[in-house]
């Protein structure tokens, strides 16, 4: 991406007119040209990608921090070189223009392994960063893989291949013999984790859609990890998030929800109860009820590939709704089933973090904090004179992630937390903070030039997240 935009100004020519004579025009003046980025340096990309690849390895990153200092560097370069994808890629593992089945899928977090389909579109160049589109299946948590290969290609043939083939987006389809709930997490990033290795993937265009327990899937991970995907599209799923509170946080979190009038397990009527909530605060999300049941609606499949096509994920909004504290703050622990016959190991030191939204990160409560007090509620914006706002509930610390699309580092960077200052100084860019959060997520995409931890003493009153006015 180019962080840079050169703006020049374009002096118009007039003709003399015919009667009075008028003195000649001064001659036009050419547009400024862009001055050009200079190439990435090759050893820094190199140094990069390795570190990244020990993704779970605690060590610092030292040669790229030293490669930083040695060729004058700094996070504006390191930038450069993350959004710009490794510094190659492989050939297509898997043909283009066919739909692969039983790639090997080993849990990175789990002691299991399943397999995912993929299909990876005619036009794919390893030069060009392309979108990803995940389709998760329906089903029970309790049915095998062959029962996952079924529904997964019962929910992505002909349509959903179709529209990623014409788009030229890479289309992944995880199976799982576990249901999408911890395991499933993990199986959904793990897939992603290679993917984005094998291919040019742009960390900023990832898509998720499911059906019936795919479509569970797909709303779970729209609250749990509401910075992770450019949008979602749940089908035929979802419960009562209303009631339950979940909803709020998809502020920031566009969707394009799919269900028919006849669906089991009240899914139309709790997806209507989210429809008129969402329009009423004027949440970025369509909602559509269709003549019909438990099913993917066709018509419905193009109206959600162009919405996705038009929503780039954003992780530099100006304001910022959390509630942390309702879903585990990291998973670290499998789910388990009598059903599967097998007790499953989480791999130390391997959590999938659930504890940020966006540029804003909560922390647990600690353990004298009261029960009530466990679910935490902040509204944070970014305002004038280079000031974040912050009203919160509960909330006794905080994260804030910088870039220079929400502050300018050349200023003062004032914090006030429910009415009260709480940092007033200039931060200081750091490219291992900016590497630290990088790797953690695995996304290149992930890109923040430092943070700031500040403590909270008192609550304030939070209102309920209102999204802009259409």
């Amino acid at each position: 991406m180019n962080l840079l935009a050169c703006g020049a100004l374009v002096c118009a020519a007039f003709g003399p007119f015919q009667e009075p004579s008028a003195p000649a025009a001064p001659a036009p003046v050419a547009p400024a040209a862009a001055t050009p980025e200079p190439p990435l340096d090759a050893e820094l990309h190199a140094a990069v990608d390795r570190w990244l690849d020990r993704r779970f390895g605690a060590e610092a990153p030292r040669e790229v921090l030293a490669l930083l200092a040695k060729k004058k560097l700094g996070c504006a370069d390191l930038e450069r070189v993350l959004r710009a994808g490794r510094a190659s890629y492989p050939e297509p593992p898997q043909k283009r223009g066919e739909l692969t089945h039983g790639v090997p899928l080993p849990c990175d977090h789990v002691d299991h392994e399943t397999q995912y389909l993929i299909h990876v579109p005619t036009s794919y160049a390893p030069s060009k960063p392309t979108p990803v589109l995940f389709c998760m299946h329906g089903g029970s948590a309790a049915r095998d893989l062959e029962f996952g290969l079924f529904a997964a290609l019962s929910g992505i043939q002909p349509y959903w291949i179709n529209e990623a083939e014409k788009r030229g987006w890479i289309l992944v389809a995880p199976l799982s013999d576990r249901g999408w709930m911890h395991i499933g997490n993990s199986l959904l990033f793990s897939a992603l984790s290679r993917v984005q290795r094998d291919y040019h993937v742009d960390p900023d265009r990832i898509y998720l859609t499911g059906h019936s327990m795919g479509g569970h899937m797909t709303w779970r991970s729209a609250f749990q990890f509401p910075d992770r995907f450019g949008a979602v599209s749940p089908m035929s799923g979802g419960y009562d998030y209303v009631k339950s509170q979940f909803v709020v946080n998809l502020l920031n979190v566009p969707g394009y929800t799919t269900y028919g009038k006849q669906e089991p397990y009240q899914i139309n009527e709790f997806n209507n109860i989210i429809a008129a909530w969402m329009k009423e605060r004027a949440f970025p999300w369509i909602h559509a009820e269709k003549d019909g049941g438990h099913e993917i609606f066709e018509d419905e499949v193009p109206k959600v590939a162009e919405f996705f096509a038009a929503h780039p994920r954003d992780l530099y909004p100006r304001r910022v709704y959390a509630r942390f504290g309702a879903h585990p703050w990291e998973f670290t622990t499998p789910d388990a089933n009598e059903a599967w016959g097998k007790t499953h190991t989480w791999r130390e030191g391997r959590p999938i973090a659930a504890s940020t939204v966006h540029w804003v990160r909560g922390f647990p409560p600690t353990k004298e904090t009261p029960p009530e007090q466990h679910v935490q509620l902040v509204d944070a914006r970014v305002a004038e004179a280079n000031t974040i706002e912050i009203t919160s509930l509960h909330a006794r610390k905080l994260r804030l992630y910088l870039h220079p699309r929400l502050v300018d580092f050349a200023q003062k960077v004032k914090i006030r937390a429910n009415g009260k200052v709480v940092h007033d100084a200039k931060v200081k860019p750091s490219a291992e903070a900016l590497l630290g959060l990088v790797k953690e997520f695995d996304d290149r995409g992930r890109i923040y030039w430092a943070y700031v931890d500040v403590s909270i003493a008192k609550d304030g009153q939070v209102e309920e997240p209102r999204g802009e006015e259409r």
